[in-house]
């Protein structure tokens, strides 16, 4: 059996980590789910909400794909949580902004999201394009298997979509093209978060 094998790590991760990417990949898919069809209906308050619970669970997902990698591949997701910890930050303090100050009629100018010339789109975008940093430096570790190589390729191209958002705002792209990526980054984080609570679940059952 061979060190790669998703087998082999399957069995060498804790049943209490694989229970933990499992439930934290659940609660993920039903947030971005939640967060993209309330924010495209224009619900903005259950969109921050929910947009708000995303950042714990991507980070303690992006822990436990850590935990599940192969030993010479956890640069790549050590990197993927440091850049997930750069996501956390820009989102959760954004979201968080909004939810209050902003929400009672505070800094509104400079910080409502309803307006494009508000500051904190700048975050907005930075904070996407960290999480594509994570989830494309994470991609590396999935190598085996038509799971892991599906899981991949939607971490890469959300990666290039997130990292292509950030350099295009920054060079004055239309922001409603830049909203499309987002669009579509809504739809392949919950399949790539679907597919890990696949294989953690598989974890979980090869113990």
């Amino acid at each position: 059996m061979s060190e790669n094998d998703p087998t082999r790590r399957a069995l060498e991760m804790h049943g209490e980590m694989a229970a933990l990417g499992f439930w934290s990949a659940v609660v993920a898919t039903v947030a971005l789910v939640f967060s993209g069809i309330t924010a495209t209906t224009a619900m903005k308050i259950p969109s921050l909400v929910s947009g708000l619970l995303l950042v714990p669970a991507f980070v303690v997902l992006m822990a436990c794909v850590h935990n599940y990698a192969p030993a010479e591949r956890r640069t790549f997701s050590r990197l993927g949580m440091l850049f997930a910890l750069g996501y956390a930050v820009l989102i959760g303090f954004n979201y968080y902004m909004q939810l209050t100050l902003v929400r009672q009629g505070l800094y509104q100018d400079a910080f409502d999201m309803s307006s494009p010339l508000s500051v904190m789109w700048v975050i907005e975008v930075l904070g996407y394009g960290f999480m594509g940093l994570a989830t494309l430096s994470a991609a590396w570790i999935f190598r085996v298997g038509t799971l892991e190589n599906a899981v991949r390729w939607l971490f890469v191209t959300n990666g290039v979509l997130g990292i292509g958002g950030m350099i295009g705002y920054a060079l004055g792209w239309s922001l409603s093209l830049l909203l499309g990526g987002l669009i579509v980054c809504d739809i392949i984080m919950p399949v790539s978060t679907i597919l890990l609570a696949i294989l953690f679940r598989r974890s979980q059952q090869q113990r």
